[in-house]
């Protein structure tokens, strides 16, 4: 899935990714969600509004979020996403599309859909 079109889905998905990984760059959440360094700094402007993110400048720096903040999304276990992932291989083309939504809607790791559309 592409997140270049969808500000609101790649922010959600930015911060989830900061939640789960505590410190990253520009450069690589770039790489991850495919825009420019440019768009992931007006994205990390917007997140910065509502969640404790933070960046650091020179060596060691980057972009951090408090260790103690916790997001209030419920996620799937690698049991349950591996199990809707088996079951979209035996539906039709519209209900895979629902699947691989409920799935990205829900998983913790954004990197694993990629490899699997």
């Amino acid at each position: 899935m592409s997140y270049k079109n969808d500000a609101i889905a790649r922010r959600a998905k930015i911060l989830e990714f900061l939640v789960k990984n505590k410190e990253t760059t520009r450069t690589e959440l770039a790489k991850e969600f495919h825009v420019c360094v440019n768009t992931i700094v007006n994205d990390l402007y917007s997140i910065e509004k509502f969640a404790p993110v933070y960046t650091k400048q020179g060596k060691g720096g980057g972009i951090y979020i408090l260790p103690e903040y916790k997001s209030n999304r419920n996620y799937l276990t690698d049991i349950e996403e591996n199990l809707l992932y088996h079951i979209s291989e035996r539906v039709d083309k519209n209900e895979k599309k629902i699947l691989i939504g409920i799935i990205i809607k829900f998983t913790r790791n954004p990197l694993r859909i990629y490899n699997n559309l």
